[in-house]
């Protein structure tokens, strides 16, 4: 009962602060909780412009912060059981590092997909390089038994990504080096309908595929030697997990820039607030709790400087890091 009470609580508040979000996410003052009310129950507010402002607006950019902060969770989640470490993350696999060669290539050779699905070259870009980085997170993850030797190889090929950025940093110009560094800082206000529809299939697919994993994740969390003598096969599921967090990483991370706290935080006060480690409960709330964080720190980086925007990663970085330290110092204190 507690454990559905929790989870209820945390569904009311990311609603809450999803319509707040509508209400308060802008420097315009012109909207008012009533034609919040009206946008999401009838479709229109009744004026053209208010209607343009909230649905072109406002609820892209919350939308997107709630995609990210659920699949990012639940994917740090899956990774943190994989790999039997609290600080794995979707950014250990070295899916994320690829995506952002892939945009680095894009930058700073002037590669141009304009007319590929008439998606942005970032987003093409991003998925070519997630594709090539996953083509290897498979291969290692297929031919190591030792599941620790994935982790760091795959730590190993990410500074190798990061040294092939470093040498095109040094061949670009400024324009290009801002341009670049610009879309590392993350954001959740460049995508359109069109990308939110495409993010939106990906993480259903995902969190369901994840959901259905359950008694698998829950095998693993006593060590591959349990769940081997329970005749799960480690190897399959093992790259069915990579598989599906690199798929999810590597559809989600070209839309919106790097957005690396979320996979740590919000597992690990799911693992606190459910008081289990159990993934038919910490799943959904690895979920809510992503889409929480990421819609406050989306708010804070609109709202604290206005009418300047503070990068998304910077908050996250900031707030997240804050609320952990302080979470793992309490439990510690308590015990």
């Amino acid at each position: 009962m507690r454990k559905i009470l929790v989870i209820l609580l945390l569904v009311v508040l990311t609603s809450s602060l999803f319509i707040y979000g509508i209400f308060k996410g802008g420097n315009a003052k012109s909207i008012s909780m009533e034609d919040v009310k009206n946008c999401l129950l009838y479709g229109s507010t009744g004026d053209k412009f208010k209607d343009m402002l909230i649905w072109k607006i406002r609820i892209p950019p919350l939308i997107t912060a709630l995609i990210v902060g659920a699949v990012l969770s639940v994917s740090g989640l899956k990774l943190q059981t994989l790999f039997r470490n609290l600080l794995a993350s979707p950014y250990t696999t070295g899916i994320s590092s690829g995506v952002v060669l892939g945009v680095a290539i894009t930058i700073f050779l002037g590669f141009s997909f304009s007319s590929f699905l008439r998606i942005s070259n970032y987003v093409v870009g991003g998925w070519i390089g997630a594709a090539l980085a996953l083509i290897v997170l498979l291969y290692l993850a297929s031919k190591i038994r030792d599941v620790s030797g994935v982790l760091v190889c795959t730590l190993l090929f990410a500074y190798f990504y990061y040294g092939i950025e470093s040498y095109l940093i040094n061949l670009a110009d400024n324009v290009q080096i801002q341009e670049f560094w610009m879309y590392l800082q993350g954001s959740f206000s460049g995508t359109g309908w069109g990308d939110i529809k495409l993010m939106a299939v990906c993480s259903i697919i995902f969190l369901i595929s994840s959901y259905l994993l359950s008694k698998h994740l829950n095998a693993l969390l006593f060590g591959e030697n349990y769940a081997k003598s329970f005749g799960l096969n480690i190897k399959q599921v093992r790259i069915l997990i990579l598989l599906l967090s690199g798929f999810i990483i590597g559809a989600i991370i070209p839309f919106v820039g790097l957005i690396p706290f979320v996979g740590i935080a919000s597992p690990y006060i799911a693992r606190i607030l459910m008081k289990t480690s159990d993934h038919r409960w910490t799943i959904p709330a690895s979920m809510l709790i992503g889409m929480l964080i990421s819609l406050l720190c989306y708010l804070v980086s609109i709202k604290l400087f206005a009418p300047r925007v503070v990068p998304v990663k910077s908050i996250l970085d900031l707030l997240g890091g804050a609320l952990v330290v302080y979470l793992i110092y309490k439990s510690e204190k308590i015990t």
